[in-house]
């Protein structure tokens, strides 16, 4: 454990580092400035996406966790904090607005609040979001989330030391270790390594994450055809996807199925929509995906009968 001290020595770095960070300043704006003081520190970064004057559920984090004593005092001793803020009541500077706007397109935020964890360098780790159980909860939620970068980082240093499949094993335990939707969005080189080091996918990971790397990029490549407001593409788009990946597993297909559920429109593609759901139902009736498409099945299924009820079955 660090000293007294060494953190006031480190506070003193930190200051020159950058004049973002004035004394007392809990969260910072300004995500350059943040990275430099997270590497002068040898700190994560957690970094709050939040809607400060409009989200419910941001506006009940930072009264139940942030603003209280507890992570106010232990926080910042452990990560660099960023605010990156979306508000609806307020402007913003526009220096800071770019800023905000740019950094959620780079990392595909979709809800508030969404933290990230982050390293020194700007590649996330982990990722939540609100929790219930008040301060020393959420404390001990980033304790553990943040022991998912030491152990990326521990297997990455036994690869470093590693060659061929050896080397392949560790790359991917330290894969294994975070989200695999982050793996697939931010660690594309590191599959790529895995995939030439061990060719046979003798651990099986490979396929795991390289199938990941394979489903975003897709996913990305439809929001470009989103763009352009034709539905009738998406499934087809999705159908030939996987026709190229036989060995996708019914629930990995599940997941690229469910993932169109976002570029649909009621009431326009209610039929479509319901069509794809029972194709995941179809897949593995047991998963949590088929779940999750049943549930939904029923309420598209309430929607297009009040449909057909209404005037004019509109």
């Amino acid at each position: 454990m660090r000293s007294p001290h060494v953190f006031a020595a480190l506070s003193v770095v930190s200051a020159l580092v950058s004049p973002a960070f004035a004394a007392g300043d809990l969260w910072s704006q300004d995500f350059e400035a943040a990275k430099k003081r997270a590497a002068a520190e040898h700190k994560d970064l957690l970094v709050d996406f939040t809607g400060s004057d409009w989200c419910g559920w941001c506006i009940r984090l930072q009264k139940e966790v942030f603003t209280t004593d507890a992570f106010v005092k232990a926080a910042p001793e452990k990560f660099v904090l960023v605010e990156l803020d979306f508000p609806q009541g307020k402007t913003l500077p526009a220096e800071t607005k770019a800023q905000n706007e740019k950094l959620q397109k780079e990392y595909g935020i979709q809800g508030f609040p969404t933290l990230l964890l982050l390293d020194a360098s700007g590649r996330p780790f982990a990722r939540t979001g609100y929790r219930e159980g008040g301060p020393e909860a959420y404390l001990k939620h980033l304790e553990e989330l943040a022991a998912v970068r030491q152990a990326r980082d521990k297997n990455w240093e036994l690869a470093a030391a590693a060659q061929g499949p050896e080397k392949a094993r560790f790359l991917a335990a330290g894969l294994k270790a975070m989200d695999e939707d982050l793996v697939a969005q931010f660690y594309k080189p590191v599959v790529e390594e895995i995939r030439g080091l061990d060719p046979e996918d003798k651990t099986g990971t490979g396929a795991a994450f390289s199938f990941k790397a394979d489903a975003a990029a897709f996913g990305e490549g439809l929001a470009a055809l989103a763009a352009k407001g034709d539905s009738s593409v998406f499934l087809p788009e999705a159908d030939k996807f996987l026709a190229g990946k036989p060995n996708a597993t019914p629930k990995q297909r599940q997941q690229v199925y469910m993932g169109l559920l976002r570029y649909y429109r009621p009431p326009n593609d209610l039929e479509t929509v319901l069509q794809l759901l029972r194709k995941v139902e179809a897949l593995a009736p047991d998963t949590e995906e088929a779940k999750n498409a049943a549930q939904i099945a029923k309420r598209v299924e309430d929607m297009i009968a009040r449909r057909a009820a209404a005037p004019g079955g509109k």
